[in-house]
């Protein structure tokens, strides 16, 4: 029965089919235009235009239709088709500053509620990476202006500090709809932590390396980037992997000039090159190298970012445009500097670097049958090697270390009271991804248009890099033990190659409605169900985007979807943890003859093979108003995060070995067991024991454009309120050595915070000459912190490790556990005034290739302070700083 009834829709859709033609020529000198992709907004099915500018493309129902031209160079259009009309002319501008209408702003023509960021967007900023340009967006502040730290970003939450890390490592990019994975990433060596002195190098908390907390955006160079969609909310079934948002990032493909820029900003300067050369009519190539060298400070050289990247696409169709085939090859090296500061006598020396290629290709088709309107194949490989290095010249009295991983008591290395300490790590993330979509669309009789799409997907994660190494000159390096009978984790070597490769394997299914029940009554409905298989964990995951046109001036939206992200590979392998302790008194030496030490270690097992994918819940709603002055959009959403990654200590109690060390004048010393002892200590682990909660609401507004002033405003809105539970427990060591309480028990407290901001933007645009002036200003409206803490404990841990649970009324007894209670406080932070600041931009394009812009960040240079504690200090608005871009082409 169900084969028949498909069979019928099959057969309804054949007899609606209807086939436009038409021509696309060049506005600018009236030359018909090739290689043009042209598809229908409803169904997505194509075509491409031929030498002669002409197309033919089928459309598998009766209703209006919108047709979407987009060329490189040329200005994206959508022309819509009465369905009486079966031929069209279309007209494609140069995409220039001469076009009558400049968008510099998140496109205001959305489906559902996601943003777009054309061309004159991604350069409304003097972007030097994808960063700058996504700042841009509701939510976002322009920061200071560092490329010598990692940059991520999360959409959707006011969380800070960890909570917000943990969450950008689910925000999914894709470029050409091939992943970009931090899955395989290890480095998990911070290399530029400050020391309690103060960091070595004048800037503090300048983190390297990003493993578990999202892609890196200073590595996305943003001179091949076509556009930018960004879905905030609820993504198709088609993508997985993620839980915070999904950024769709198009490259440049096609015929174009050669295009050379130039920029400098502070301390940074950055050259770029691309080029479009059309092989033939049904070929083109695109080519584009970048360079980028920023130091943190004009002053100095002492930190150093370089970039150089480089790409190559060659797109192909054959001559009856049933096939289009893209191929993609790009190369990447980037290094993170620190250089030896002559002032410093610890002569710090640290480096990161990443070195590494990416191909992929993306293969369309459209087979003649009834069955299928497209097959489309995307795929993917990349590999890269990273490797960090710190070093440190030690000056401190004599220390012993060991490099044995097997658990007991061990002779220990004796280290000389100066030496070199070299720490590296070595990783070679490999990653792959495959995916295979079929689409078909049918109509029936009531002119409901179903587009189907079905997909299968696999990707994998594996990193076969050397790991953690201590021994990079052939001279055998360690941390430093603490001196005496103390205890302090060792390092060891660690090889990568023992992780296993983590896999995903996905299928979905989707529906894309769409019904116009009168001249503006129009329902969208976009939904469908994504099968992961990740490692194991399996999961359906539902999702549905709707929008209801009730009449051309106004539109309801709404929709909910579940997703989850994978554990990285440096979450489910952290390698064993060793505990060092050092037998008796310590180092024992007679000059001239012997310096002896012992070490006893202790082992716990350290990966996390039980992790699980953390999961998102989200939903929202919202309207469209489209009123004779502007276009507003207001979205109110709820997003909820559960088995969020977190760390969490755990208590392990061992009988350790009691030794006594046997000392006889000149003779080596030698030692004796006599007996056991209990050893406690907190191991680390990770878990899946967040919880996190972010709602709020957004808005975007597009005034109509004031003619008479050549000037075009937007703005927009953001509140969201976020609260961030973890189930971690904290224990805190008894300050009594003899008590039965050994561990206070302390459940950790949900942290509030808020924010609201506003952002405008003003362009003033003068098409004739060329010339664009926008003003863009940023409003921190609102900004609190809420961090509670526990003084006092739930419970505690007794010798056995048992947890006991102390009454409420007993908790804040001194005399009965003042042992076990910790004197932490808890803060609460709220803004004290409004925060301003206002950024500048000046472009023009001259008639002979040439085109200059000038941009600034706080312009205006707003310094805010405020006093806290008879301390002043300044608000974190975005320092002024100043640049310009020349672009030439030819």
């Amino acid at each position: 029965m169900r084969s028949i009834l498909f069979l019928l829709l099959i057969s309804s859709s054949v007899f609606s089919q209807r086939v436009i033609t038409g021509k696309i020529i060049d506005k600018e000198n009236s030359t018909a235009l090739s290689g043009v992709f042209i598809r229908d907004t409803k169904s997505d099915n194509w075509s491409i235009s031929d030498k002669d500018g002409a197309f033919q493309i089928t459309i598998p129902y009766l209703e209006d239709i919108v047709l979407n031209f987009s060329l490189l160079g040329k200005m994206e259009s959508n022309i819509a088709l009465k369905n009486n009309e079966n031929f069209i002319t279309a007209l494609l501008e140069d995409n220039t500053l001469r076009l009558k209408e400049v968008v510099v702003t998140a496109n205001k023509e959305r489906k559902y509620s996601e943003l777009t960021l054309g061309t004159n967007a991604i350069n409304n900023v003097q972007a030097f990476s994808l960063d700058d340009v996504l700042q841009q967006l509701p939510g976002q502040t322009t920061t200071d202006f560092n490329l010598n730290q990692f940059k991520n970003i999360v959409f959707r939450t006011a969380s800070d500090g960890n909570s917000k890390n943990s969450k950008a490592f689910g925000t999914s990019f894709m470029i050409n709809d091939i992943p970009i994975s931090n899955n395989e990433n290890m480095q998990a060596l911070n290399p530029n932590v400050p020391t309690l002195a103060g960091n070595d190098y004048g800037i503090r908390q300048n983190t390297f390396t990003n493993p578990n907390v999202g892609i890196d955006l200073r590595e996305i160079s943003t001179n091949n980037i076509e556009e930018i969609k960004v879905i905030q909310g609820i993504p198709s079934a088609k993508y997985g992997d993620l839980t915070s948002g999904l950024v769709l990032i198009t490259t440049k493909v096609g015929n174009s000039p050669y295009r050379v820029s130039a920029s400098i900003r502070d301390a940074t300067s950055e050259l770029n090159l691309t080029k479009g050369v059309k092989l033939n009519s049904r070929n083109s190539m695109n080519f584009g190298i970048n360079f980028l060298d920023s130091k943190a400070d004009p002053r100095d050289n002492l930190l150093n970012y370089q970039r150089v990247s480089g790409s190559l696409a060659w797109k192909a169709t054959d001559k009856f445009s049933k096939v289009k085939n893209t191929l993609n090859l790009s190369f990447r090296s980037n290094i993170d500097d620190a250089k030896h500061d002559p002032d410093n006598i610890a002569q710090d020396v640290v480096k990161n670097e990443k070195q590494g290629f990416s191909i992929s290709n993306n293969f369309m088709w459209k087979p003649s049958n009834i069955w299928l309107d497209g097959i489309n194949v995307n795929s993917g490989f990349s590999y890269d090697r990273q490797f960090s290095r710190k070093e440190r010249w030690i000056n401190r009295s004599l220390t012993a270390a060991t490099d044995s991983k097997e658990e007991g008591i061990h002779e220990a290395f004796v280290l000389p009271s100066q030496y070199t300490s070299i720490s590296t790590v070595e990783g070679i993330p490999i990653s792959t991804f495959v995916n295979l979509d079929i689409t078909k669309t049918i109509t029936n009789n009531a002119n409901w248009i179903h587009s189907f799409s079905f997909g299968l997907s696999g990707r994998s994660s594996s990193n076969k890099g050397e790991g953690r190494k201590s021994s990079a000159t052939g001279l055998i390096n360690f941390y430093v033990l603490a001196e005496g009978g103390d205890s302090k984790l060792g390092y060891r070597d660690y090889d990568f190659n023992k992780t296993q490769t983590e896999t995903q394997i996905s299928a979905y299914l989707e529906d894309r409605v769409y019904k116009k029940f009168e001249e503006d009554q129009i329902l969208n409905i976009d939904y469908g169900i994504r099968y992961e298989n990740q490692s194991g964990n399996i999961s359906l995951q539902p999702r549905i985007n709707s929008s209801y046109s009730i009449n051309k001036n106004f539109r309801i939206r709404g929709g909910f979807g579940l997703s989850s992200k994978a554990p990285s590979l440096n979450q489910l392998y952290t390698g064993d943890r060793y505990l060092d302790r050092l037998l008796g008194s310590g180092i024992y030496s007679y000059p001239g003859v012997y310096q002896k030490a012992w070490i006893l270690t202790v082992v716990t097992p350290g990966d996390n093979l039980n992790l699980k994918p953390s999961k998102s819940f989200k939903t929202e709603g919202g309207i469209d108003i489209d009123f004779p002055f502007a276009n507003i959009n207001l979205t109110a959403y709820y997003n909820k995060l559960t088995n969020g990654f977190t760390g969490q200590q755990v208590p392990v109690s061992k009988e350790i070995p009691k030794a006594n060390v046997i000392i006889n004048g000149t003779e080596i010393p030698t030692y004796e067991i006599v007996g056991t002892q209990k050893l406690y200590y907190l191991t680390n682990s990770i878990q899946n024991n967040t919880n996190s909660e972010d709602a709020g609401i957004e808005t975007i507004i597009n005034f109509r454009k004031i003619k008479a002033l050549n000037l075009d405003v937007s703005m927009n809105a953001s509140y969201v309120r976020s609260k961030d539970n973890s189930k971690s427990i904290n224990y805190f060591a008894s300050t009594n050595l003899l008590s039965e309480e050994k561990y206070g028990v302390f459940p950790s407290m949900p942290t509030t915070n808020e924010n609201f901001t506003a952002s405008f933007n003003f362009s003033y645009h003068i098409p004739k000459v060329g010339l664009l002036l926008s003003l863009r200003s940023e409003h921190i409206i609102l900004r609190t912190s809420r961090i509670p803490t526990s003084e006092y404990p739930n419970g505690y841990l007794d010798t056995q490790l048992t947890y006991h649970e102390i009454p409420a009324a007993e908790r804040t007894d001194l005399q009965k556990y003042g042992h076990i209670i910790r004197t932490l406080k808890g803060s609460q932070t709220e803004l004290g005034n409004m925060l301003h600041n206002f950024h500048l931009r000046l472009s023009k394009d001259f008639l002979n290739g040439f085109s200059v812009s000038f941009y600034s960040t706080n312009f205006l240079n707003l310094k805010p302070y405020y006093d806290k504690d008879n301390i002043r200090s300044m608000y974190d608005i975005a320092d002024f700083s100043f640049g310009t871009r020349i672009n030439y082409q030819f």
